[in-house]
């Protein structure tokens, strides 16, 4: 269906941005639901300590989907520039490439999981008394890598003009979670072990409606195992090199969310990192939002890039930022006014002294969401082009430039109100350094339309290794 994706190139901006985005937006709000549904059966039939086991468990979690994503969005962003150029052989490349490194990736993490269990779930900043619940959950978890993996090629789906396809992934895969989640944890009370195995069973149930896709006659690259092999070294390090910002983000926030475990338990003890679990699954959810924002952005973005269409990228930009400003605002300030009645939905009502420090400490660490939410857009900007330096400068000038310090030092000095504050201090300065550097790119692309093309070290993908700042 290639005349559907050319479409990128010719309609409307604003009605293309809001069918790749809205979707995009729903679709992972949906696949939230699996961390959302586990933390609300766990809160309420498991306890405090399950929470704290599983939000120790996360940062292992997350240094799976940043491999995961190193894989997807750099294929994503190498598809959608070579759907642009019309260029459909080398589209069927990168889909066989990634599928390789899917697998490989999915045999070797599950492996050594398995083995390193308890060394891990130390390092992420598990307490003693959680232990043996972050043992049930993890354990049973590792078995759904692959299907975390396969599920992610949706973003190809996406980037042929697919967003409502692609939206179905995860709506699947949450319908199943949920109804999982009521039998395993709530009738048949198998825990932590339970929820586990709700996800992984419906995470496998969205990794086939993908494969499915690419087995239709729609998917302009095909399932074929002949082509699922290393491409060569060359594709490898253009994959890895425009996957990269995302991964170091999410390899960066697992070092933020294991070094936060350990300073909440220093100086809030067991309850307020339970209570962290919640607010950090909220948080993801409001990130969701701007995220799916971004994915539609993405196909939109690199197609227009690859074509030499500058304009429409300068308009799709400015409509990005628009809607970014919309579907930040109104949930936070949701989020700010019913924070007790939120929390309360995941754990018990009688359970007020948790209910307590997790309302006081989610009003205060969500504090600056929407200014976060600003780099993290011009971040991802940077990405959907090729320029992968500038996009991990911005994404590793906010976590570990900043958050990572801030997180060290505050508590130190203001106690358990300075992990609170670490991660809004540190949004609001990578702000600044962000909407700088976005500023000159936007003069560059407005005087570049003017002569068609971008100068050449702009164009390139992977030559251009520097990445002028």
């Amino acid at each position: 269906m290639r005349k559907h994706t050319e479409k990128l190139g010719t309609e409307p901006i604003l009605s293309l941005l809001l069918k790749l985005a809205l979707p995009s937006m729903a679709g992972l709000i949906i696949g939230n639901l699996y961390v959302i549904v586990d933390r609300m059966f766990v809160g309420k039939f498991v306890g405090a300590v399950g929470l704290a086991a599983m939000n120790a468990a996360m940062p292992i979690t997350m240094v799976i989907f940043a491999i995961t994503i190193l894989i997807g969005r750099g294929s994503a962003v190498l598809y959608s520039i070579a759907l642009g150029k019309k260029d459909y052989p080398e589209a069927q490349k990168l889909f066989g490439m990634s599928m390789f490194l899917y697998i490989v990736s999915a045999i070797v993490i599950t492996t050594g999981g398995l083995i390193f269990l308890d060394p891990l779930l130390y390092l992420f900043g598990i307490p003693s008394e959680a232990l043996e619940l972050g043992r049930e959950y993890l354990s049973a978890s590792l078995f759904g890598t692959i299907f975390i993996m396969l599920g992610f090629q949706n973003n190809l789906i996406r980037a042929e003009g697919y967003s409502g396809l692609a939206m179905f992934t995860q709506i699947i895969g949450a319908v199943i979670n949920v109804g999982l989640d009521a039998l395993f944890v709530a009738k048949f009370g198998w825990g932590m072990t339970g929820a586990a195995w709700a996800t992984v069973i419906a995470q496998g149930a969205s990794a086939l409606w993908v494969m499915r896709y690419f087995s239709s006659s729609r998917s302009i690259a095909k399932f074929d195992w002949k082509s699922f092999h290393f491409h060569g070294r060359a594709y490898f390090t253009r994959i890895l090199y425009n996957g990269c910002s995302p991964f170091a983000i999410n390899i960066a926030g697992s070092v933020i969310w294991s070094v936060q475990n350990h300073m909440l338990l220093h100086y809030g003890g067991l309850l307020a990192m339970s209570a962290f679990g919640v607010i950090l699954t909220l948080n993801r959810l409001l990130m969701g939002l701007v995220f799916g924002i971004c994915m539609g952005m993405q196909p939109l973005i690199g197609y227009n890039f690859g074509a030499q269409q500058f304009p429409r990228v300068v308009k799709a930009f400015y409509f990005t930022v628009a809607l970014t400003v919309l579907f930040a605002f109104i949930p936070y300030l949701g989020v700010q006014i019913f924070a007790p009645q939120i929390f309360a939905l995941f754990v018990e009502s009688s359970d007020t002294e948790l209910i307590n420090i997790g309302v006081y400490s989610m009003r205060r660490y969500l504090l600056l969401f929407p200014i976060g939410c600003g780099s993290i857009l011009v971040s991802q900007y940077f990405q959907s082009i090729g320029r992968a330096p500038v996009s991990l400068f911005i994404a590793m000038t906010r976590q570990i430039g900043f958050q990572v310090p801030l997180i060290l030092i505050l508590p130190q000095i203001y106690g358990y109100d300075g992990v609170l504050f670490a991660g809004p201090i540190g949004d609001a300065l990578a702000f600044f350094i962000a909407a700088f550097l976005m500023q000159r790119e936007l003069r560059r692309l407005q005087n570049s339309s003017k002569k068609r093309t971008l100068p050449l070290q702009e164009t390139a993908i992977f030559t251009d290794t520097h990445g002028e700042l």
